[in-house]
């Protein structure tokens, strides 16, 4: 099975070491589900760092990038719960790409995450998306461990939505990153098999001084439902 959608939200976040356990126990239990019951959403899986600047993935699979930032999930970020407010301003790290699928290729989950994310030159992504979709990709999934990988960019309409409910101010004038997730069945392979395969290439195609990041982890906890009519 692929991806349940072509909207994908990634959120990052770190918390102080004295209330992780709460920390998370909060994630799997409420804050995980209260997102995937949103109308659009899917499925949701939460990760690790095993050597990553934050220390927890969540990525959201949506129908569209434009449940991302809906009014249903406008309307849940203005209605936190009681331990939402209490968990939720005790966060040390925070970071968030809100994101169109453009390459889907998953198969299954792995166990093992690598995440690459960058910012590509405006002016070689044709030649980069073509690259990734009709050749380096279908020989990277062929590779021994890898389960599968696919390829989203920001939505910078949607992310300018959730901004604003969030009272942030977003840049019209900024970049646009990417991310490619490979999946696996060992973080080592993954992240070894991606290097291989990417590396050389993307250092050509992303903006100047700007850097090719990979970042690994380890698969927790996920769930999901069928469609908008099911609670999950």
């Amino acid at each position: 099975m692929q991806l349940y959608g072509k909207g994908l939200l990634m959120t990052f976040t770190e918390v102080p070491s004295l209330i992780e356990h709460d920390f998370n126990e909060w994630y799997n239990n409420e804050h995980l589900d209260e997102r995937i019951n949103i109308p659009g959403f899917r499925r949701a899986r939460r990760y690790e760092a095993i050597k990553a600047n934050i220390k927890y993935l969540t990525t959201y699979e949506a129908l569209d990038s434009n449940n991302i930032a809906s009014k249903d999930y406008l309307d849940v970020l203005k209605s936190p719960s009681d331990l939402s407010q209490i968990i939720m301003p005790q966060f040390t790290k925070w970071y968030r790409m809100t994101c169109n699928v453009l390459i889907d290729q998953t198969h299954g989950m792995g166990s093992a995450l690598t995440l690459i994310r960058f910012f590509p030159d405006p002016n070689k992504v044709v030649m980069l998306l073509d690259w990734l979709k009709n050749s380096v990709l279908e020989e990277l999934n062929r590779s021994p461990g890898i389960t599968g990988s696919c390829v989203a960019s920001v939505d910078l309409e949607a992310d300018k939505r959730l901004a604003n409910a969030f009272s942030q101010i977003s840049d019209p004038e900024q970049n646009i990153e990417w991310a490619i997730l490979v999946e696996g069945t060992n973080t080592n392979i993954t992240e070894t098999t991606s290097r291989n395969h990417l590396s050389d290439y993307l250092d050509t195609v992303i903006i100047n001084k700007t850097k090719v990041i990979f970042e690994q982890y380890r698969f927790m906890y996920g769930n999901l439902r069928s469609n908008d009519d099911v609670i999950a």
